[in-house]
């Protein structure tokens, strides 16, 4: 979820996970909106962290997504972004494709 708000913070303070207080650094915040055991989690995305998502659930390769998330901000980290993916519970397999030279035509 890409949002111009501070979004991931407010749903902390009204959730009961942060105190209630000012924002202090009102900024844009993507999240991850995720319900993998029937509780709701919001989780902030790191830099490319939306971009890399989104391309993810569009179909694109790791390497498609990776590079998309890259140009959404020079300083992607894709192990810190895959851990969270999969720390979140959202990623069940990784698939690998077989290269080129041993598939059979």
């Amino acid at each position: 979820m890409f949002a111009h708000y501070p979004i991931v913070a407010i749903w902390a303070m009204n959730s009961g996970e942060q105190e209630l207080a000012p924002i202090q650094n009102w900024r844009g915040e993507d999240a991850l909106v995720a319900r993998p055991y029937l509780e709701v989690e919001v989780r902030a995305l790191p830099p490319g962290g939306a971009a890399f998502l989104l391309a993810l659930a569009g179909g694109r390769t790791l390497s498609d997504a990776a590079e998309a998330a890259l140009a959404d901000d020079p300083n992607f980290d894709l192990t810190g972004n895959i851990a969270g993916l999969i720390g979140s519970g959202l990623v069940r397999d990784i698939v690998l494709s077989e290269p080129k030279s041993c598939q059979q035509t």
